[in-house]
């Protein structure tokens, strides 16, 4: 994976509806697939009909794919909260990493769950925007 000219965003909006277990596997399979073309990596959180995604990777690579994701059907209102050029990843090896609060709907492994949520509720020095902005929404987002 090239970790020149790398970027990161973050975004967030509303489905247009609350989806199904089946619905957001789909969209994460297909999010995966194309992250993996384009070598871009990141986490999608959803909680309660919301969504902000981080993504990250070489920066002509994650236009495309954003504007893959402004054009998707299954939300509305995306807001960028954040768009900055990074040194190294946060998520090198996840195409894309998935959290939800919802236990019944997470669709992932118990061991990811956790790294995930250590990833997500520990504050740490010299945090970028996007993990400040992605602990606030999961931390202030409590079902």
């Amino acid at each position: 994976m090239s970790d020149e000219n790398l970027d990161s965003l973050v975004y967030v909006s509303s489905a247009v509806r609350l989806l199904s277990h089946e619905e957001i596997d789909y969209l994460l399979r297909r999010a995966r697939e194309r992250n993996k073309e384009y070598e871009v990596t990141g986490i999608l959180l959803y909680i309660g009909g919301n969504f902000m995604q981080y993504i990250e990777g070489p920066r002509d690579n994650l236009d495309v794919i954003y504007k893959i994701i402004q054009e998707d059907e299954l939300h509305s209102g995306i807001i960028l909260v954040s768009r900055e050029a990074i040194e190294q990843r946060q998520f090198g090896d996840w195409a894309m990493a998935y959290q939800t609060r919802d236990v019944e709907g997470y669709v992932g492994s118990p061991g990811e769950r956790k790294l995930i949520e250590m990833i997500l509720e520990m504050p740490g020095d010299n945090q970028s925007t996007a993990q400040i902005v992605l602990h606030s929404f999961w931390s202030q987002n409590r079902l």
